[in-house]
């Protein structure tokens, strides 16, 4: 016996299933007919690209700057070596002496030496012209006008190890030949160049000196490893 009922139910569900194939196939032929996979693929041509890495940050180095060589030395103040390296020679350092030049002397005026020593323990430079005063013997104040210059020595820097010396050419006139008052002299005020220091000096004889201010009674010549000859 055949059933009627059940045959149109199984037909009916066949053609539906026919149709929803055919369905699925016509939109799957669409969407690739219209360019569109179904399935995201990448192209072997495009590859991701890479992005650039960050370049190293070179570690920054010192730069070469030269260092400044260190002073001193050899060449430093008070110490021995050339005259343009050592201290001058303060009057503490020195030691002073008047010495007569009875050959040399006229009626008007006469000559001495002045001689300074280093009485250090470096080396010290005598350059210049050394400042002379006379000084009174009753009072021990200077009197009359400080001394000026004496040209027969021209100036030269003296290097003066300890023990050694330096002159200096005195050049006085005597005072009598002023008509001023007279007064003794035993000593004379000497302040080496350089320095504002003065030394007392005792004169290898007495002489008379100028009550007048405005007198000018000695010359100094610039200091000179030797006497100045004549």
């Amino acid at each position: 016996m055949i059933r009627v009922g059940t045959g149109r139910s199984r037909g009916f569900t066949a053609r539906r299933l026919g149709t929803v194939f055919l369905v699925l196939v016509g939109a799957t032929v669409t969407l690739t007919a219209c360019g569109v996979p179904l399935i995201p693929t990448l192209d072997p041509t495009d590859t991701p690209t890479a992005l650039p890495s960050a370049a190293p940050v070179p570690t920054p180095t010192p730069s070469s700057v030269p260092l400044p060589e260190p002073t001193g030395g050899t060449g430093s103040p008070g110490s021995p070596g050339e005259p343009g390296t050592a201290s001058a020679c303060s009057t503490d350092r020195l030691s002073f002496a008047l010495r007569e030049r009875p050959g040399d002397s006229g009626a008007g005026s006469f000559f001495w030496d002045l001689s300074v020593t280093n009485s250090g323990a470096v080396a010290c430079t005598a350059n210049g012209y050394p400042r002379v005063q006379l000084v009174s013997a009753d009072t021990g104040q200077p009197i009359g006008a400080a001394s000026g210059l004496e040209p027969r020595a021209a100036p030269s820097a003296v290097l003066l190890q300890p023990g050694d010396s330096a002159f200096s050419l005195l050049h006085l006139t005597r005072a009598g030949a002023y008509g001023c008052p007279l007064i003794p002299v035993t000593e004379l005020a000497v302040t080496p160049p350089n320095t504002d220091q003065t030394s007392m000096v005792a004169t290898p004889n007495p002489i008379d000196g100028c009550a007048d201010p405005a007198i000018q009674l000695v010359r100094t010549g610039a200091f000179a490893a030797n006497p100045v000859t004549f």
